[in-house]
């Protein structure tokens, strides 16, 4: 992705970020830094977790009542925000605050999101991005989403380090969710959608175990195992960040910020169920070959085509033995030729 037409004024922007609509759970000046990071995220975002736990969206994903089309939007908003969060990871994946936890054949969410998109719009990998509903997302995207891609380019393009940092409160409010809810969600949407027990269209929620790579063929991790995996995270996470109060104190703000972005794109999603029929979209986007609209290929049945040639043979003669060669007897046959093929059927 090509940074260069950010200014310094919209970087410098950074050094104050938007106040999200959650505050944490406690006054500033109450809150005790001397707990790790990850304790201070857990306590400081309960407020805005439980706004969004409580969501009708949400209420629709657990209970597993999202229609389809709906649920298809949703993963394409959510593939867009975790193809910037995972640009911004991987850019700067040296970050002293990111490097711990930066395991991307783990946690990259951008591929299997990808995968399930195809999968249920019966398409493939390549061709989905080309979809209308896709293509509606890119050209007009919603507000939210809008804001919340525009925030994730302007931490990963900002030549402070500590904004880099800042990324690592996204991570942890999507990663960490994914970890725990998104697996009831799971469930929900296979048993809805009736989804194969191969995992197709439902891999975004499917993690591997920490000593494999989720390559292909590994098997899905169990409760127990992403038990293990967030733990891994959250002390990644206290390693990495430390004692450095400045820094936990933007990380609990960016964390706020994080889940009241996340809360506009469930409100996005809700508006275009709304605003917008996606159904429409979503029909126009399976790619379906239909053989009824193939073009008929044209046939000639065999006694035309060895009448045809014969004809010609003996015309080729007739002309020859009558004198007409070189260009004059070229045009004479070719004039005989289109006679020929007409009167035969196969022009």
């Amino acid at each position: 992705m090509d940074y260069t037409g950010y200014t310094t004024m919209q970087q410098a922007v950074l050094a104050s970020p938007p106040s999200p609509s959650f505050e944490p759970n406690d006054a500033p000046d109450t809150i005790d830094y001397a707990q790790n990071i990850s304790t201070l995220l857990k306590t400081s975002t309960m407020r805005a977790h439980d706004a969004i736990h409580h969501s009708e969206l949400a209420g629709k994903l657990l209970r597993g009542e999202l229609p389809k089309d709906e649920y298809i939007y949703f993963m394409m908003i959510l593939w867009r925000v975790y193809n910037a969060i995972e640009e911004g990871l991987e850019t700067h994946s040296t970050n002293p605050a990111l490097a711990s936890t930066y395991r991307p054949a783990l946690l990259s969410r951008t591929s299997r999101l990808s995968a399930d998109i195809a999968y249920l719009l019966d398409t493939t990998e390549d061709a989905w991005q080309s979809t209308p509903l896709y293509r509606s997302l890119v050209s007009a995207p919603p507000k939210g989403l809008r804001d919340y891609i525009s925030h994730l380019e302007e931490l990963t393009v900002s030549k402070d380090s500590t904004d880099n940092a800042r990324l690592l409160a996204h991570a942890y409010v999507r990663y960490l969710g994914d970890l725990s809810g998104g697996q009831s969600i799971r469930n929900r949407m296979a048993k809805a959608y009736d989804l194969p027990g191969t995992g197709a269209g439902a891999s975004f929620y499917d993690f591997g175990s920490l000593q494999g790579s989720a390559g292909a063929g590994e098997k899905k991790a169990s409760q127990g195992e992403l038990l293990k995996i967030k733990e891994w995270y959250r002390e990644g996470m206290n390693e990495a960040v430390g004692d450095d109060k400045a820094l936990k104190e933007l990380l609990v703000q960016e964390a706020n910020l994080a889940f009241d972005f996340n809360r506009r794109i469930f409100q996005d999603v809700a508006a275009a169920t709304n605003d917008t029929e996606l159904s429409d979209y979503t029909s126009q986007s399976k790619v379906v070959f239909d053989n009824s609209q193939a073009p008929e290929e044209k046939t000639y049945r065999v006694s035309s085509v060895v009448a045809v040639v014969m004809a010609f043979a003996l015309a080729h003669f007739v002309l020859v033995v009558g004198g007409f060669t070189g260009a004059r007897g070229t045009e004479k046959l070719e004039s005989f030729m289109l006679w020929l093929r007409g009167v035969a059927g196969l022009s």
